[in-house]
């Protein structure tokens, strides 16, 4: 472990004169409701920005594979600031206690004051425990931890804070002792509000992360972010505007593996073009099941000249989302939105006094549940009408090691329309904390709906989609289709691989209509040849190929993102997957 000097320095001369430094325009906030220094670089701090990480302790990345938790898994508190004041409603830190720990940074001589604020504003006082900690300001989003799982462990990575706020810069340390958390130093300058992840080594970021690391190639960066977090898709976009934070969560959000909420704003604003020129580009990319994203535009309503509120800065805590609200028109239909987007959850607005470059998001960091129960799935999608059951398979992790209760690893499913839900027992796959059943086929033109339950030794239950029952995964079984022999026709069917993320070994599935010769191929991202799984004549029907990570030279390939292809006849399809090792 050492100490971060070398190399910052060279950063400096450049920084200042690029507009990721300026500061914008605030909006008149209450002084009991923002405390310490701003969320931009302050004038005095622009003059000591060769000060930024001098304090950063550098460790040795995580032991793999990594895996980073995305802001919809389970959580068990949420990290907020006191110095005489939150920057918070004393309602949004109300509805926090009701079920979750409330930790809060605070200085010793402040720590009377933040109980009594809290207690006499109806905080739920049992649920909320004070962490004596030096801090500059209340962005605990940008200086916070950043949660992963490494080999299995729950741990902290601490990247170099974007601000020369030294106090701050240490918090994550301070936490590490406070929760017996390992805690692992990236050379990284970054802010935790310009980042989101998807769970699956996806990243996303705006070109700020390049402009504040002057010293480091976008490849050093990206390697970086992998040795750390486990990501291995670093998506790095361009910002929006000229002036601002440059922050990702200004204008963008995660709100599940498949879908992002974009801000919206009217044809004749500034940010318009840039905006929809971002979106065109998220449009092209896929999601981990090998989809494209789901995009959702939140429409964002005027606030001051070309400030607009910031709906996109809000927070996913357990099964409740905590968003914005500005005391405009457009309020109530971002709530909307949000409920429209993401079914089961309780979509809670807040007025207070936010920024339109910041508002909860920036505020609060959840504390993911270092034992929690994690359930993937691909969900299964429309079908072409076929004879066969439906598979559905499952990664189930208990990462509180007490192990799961094997009768209660389930798929609930029923016909649209239908009251009471079917179960089935998912069996275990030979892969690691993989499980498998299949859904009973069905009658042509029909609608499927279904959710994954489990269920641990500890009592941690957990479902995917997350909220189920109240939301549901659901498929067409698709119309019959004849051919001239009156047979049911056969689809060519590439499916995703699983386990995937994978390490070591994945299993890839595919449906073939006739008998063909048939090849299935893995390439690199530069569209290099790995290995040629399959290459002869297959039979017709479903078919399971396995891939351990090597290359046709029988030498495992790095970590990263692989395409698989297969073709056969005049049809070929392709899949994205990703090796973690």
């Amino acid at each position: 472990m050492q100490r971060h000097i070398e190399g910052f320095f060279l950063l400096f001369a450049a920084f200042i004169s690029i507009s990721l430094i300026t500061p914008s325009i605030l909006a008149d906030v209450d002084p009991s409701q923002e405390t310490g220094l701003p969320i931009h670089l302050t004038e005095e701090e622009l003059t000591r920005l060769d000060e930024i990480g001098l304090g950063h302790i550098s460790t040795a990345p995580p032991a793999f594979p990594v895996r980073q938790c995305a802001e919809w898994e389970p959580v068990t508190g949420v990290l907020v600031r006191y110095d005489r004041g939150f920057g918070l409603p004393d309602e949004i830190l109300i509805e926090y206690s009701e079920d979750l720990l409330v930790y809060v940074l605070v200085a010793e001589d402040q720590e009377t004051n933040a109980f009594n604020a809290m207690s006499s504003s109806g905080v739920n006082m049992a649920n909320v425990e004070f962490i004596i900690a030096a801090t500059n300001s209340i962005w605990t989003r940008d200086y916070g931890p950043q949660f992963i799982f490494a080999d299995g462990v729950w741990g902290i990575v601490d990247h170099i804070y974007n601000r020369p706020r030294p106090d701050d810069d240490l918090v994550n340390w301070l936490l590490g002792t406070e929760w017996s958390s390992d805690v692992y130093g990236s050379d990284v300058i970054h802010t935790g509000g310009n980042y989101m992840t998807d769970g699956h080594g996806s990243g996303f970021s705006t070109e700020l992360v390049w402009d504040e690391n002057l010293v480091l190639t976008p490849e050093q960066i990206e390697q970086y972010m992998e040795d750390f977090l486990g990501i291995t898709d670093y998506i790095v976009v361009p910002d929006i505007a000229p002036d601002g934070i440059h922050h990702i969560d200004c204008w963008a959000k995660l709100l599940s593996e498949e879908t992002i909420l974009v801000k919206e704003v009217p044809s004749d604003h500034p940010h318009y073009d840039s905006l929809e020129v971002n979106v065109d580009y998220l449009e092209t990319l896929t999601n981990c099941y090998g989809r494209p994203y789901n995009i959702v535009r939140v429409f964002c309503g005027q606030l001051r000249k070309d400030e607009v509120a910031a709906y996109t800065n809000s927070i996913i805590l357990n099964d409740k989302v905590f968003v914005p609200t500005f005391g405009i028109s457009t309020d109530e239909d971002a709530l909307d939105t949000y409920r429209a987007a993401m079914p089961g959850y309780e979509v809670l607005g807040y007025e207070g006094a936010w920024l339109s470059d910041d508002a909860i998001h920036c505020r609060s960091m959840g504390v993911h549940d270092r034992y929690m129960l994690i359930v993937d799935s691909d969900p299964l999608q429309d079908q072409e009408f076929n004879e066969i059951d439906y598979r559905v398979t499952a990664l189930i992790d208990d990462r509180s090691e007490a192990g799961l209760l094997g009768d209660s690893i389930l798929v609930f499913w029923r016909l649209d329309g239908e009251e009471d839900f079917n179960a089935l027992t998912m069996q275990p796959l030979p892969n690691p904390d993989s499980f498998e059943t299949y859904i009973p086929i069905q009658q042509e033109n029909s609608n499927v709906e279904y959710y994954i339950f489990a269920r641990d030794i500890s009592g941690r239950r957990r479902t995917r989609p997350d909220c189920a029952p109240d939301a549901l995964y659901s498929f067409y079984t698709g119309e019959a289709r004849l051919t001239h022999v009156a047979t049911p026709s056969m689809p060519f069917v590439l499916e995703q691989n699983y386990p995937n993320p994978f390490n070591p070994t994945t299993t890839i599935r595919f449906n073939l209509p006739d008998i063909n010769h048939t090849t299935l191929t893995v390439y690199d991202t530069n569209g290099r040849e790995v290995i040629r799984l399959v290459d002869g004549i297959c039979e017709k029907g479903y078919q399971t190929v396995e891939w351990n990570g090597k290359n046709s030279e029988g030498r495992s390939v790095k970590s990263g993102v692989y395409f698989y292809t297969l073709k056969s006849d005049s049809v070929h399809e392709s899949r994205k997957m990703i090796l973690i090792k």
